[in-house]
């Protein structure tokens, strides 16, 4: 039977699930932050408000990079991770792109909360 059409366990598949949940749920909270902001009387006028600004855009795509999970992955690597639980639907690029927005969005998000503490 090919690796594809195998079952694949609960306990396989539910690292790609979970990300799928809390990538959209962090996603939709930072959009939440967003929309706070901008419907505020101060808006973007106080530093607070342009970090915070800056954090929720950085967390929304790492979010939503993490949100993908395996769908970006290439469909047939020929290795051995072409067993893994996940749907892979993309190619080398789309992979790849998901990696920088990734670590991108999370290590800009690091640095804004890093100045916020200063």
């Amino acid at each position: 039977m090919p690796s594809r059409m195998r079952k694949v366990p609960l306990y396989d598949s539910f690292g790609a699930i979970a990300p799928r949940i809390t990538g959209g749920l962090s996603a939709a909270s930072s959009s939440l932050i967003i929309y706070i902001i901008l419907r505020s009387e101060k808006k973007l006028s106080t530093i607070y408000h342009r970090i915070m600004f800056a954090i929720s855009i950085a967390d929304i795509l790492g979010s939503v990079a993490m949100g993908l999970t395996t769908l970006p992955m290439p469909k047939d690597t020929g290795t051995d991770h072409d067993d893994f639980g996940g749907t892979a639907l993309g190619n080398t690029q789309t992979c790849e792109a998901q990696g920088f927005f990734f670590v991108f969005g999370v290590t800009t998000m690091f640095g804004y909360n890093a100045m916020l503490c200063v």
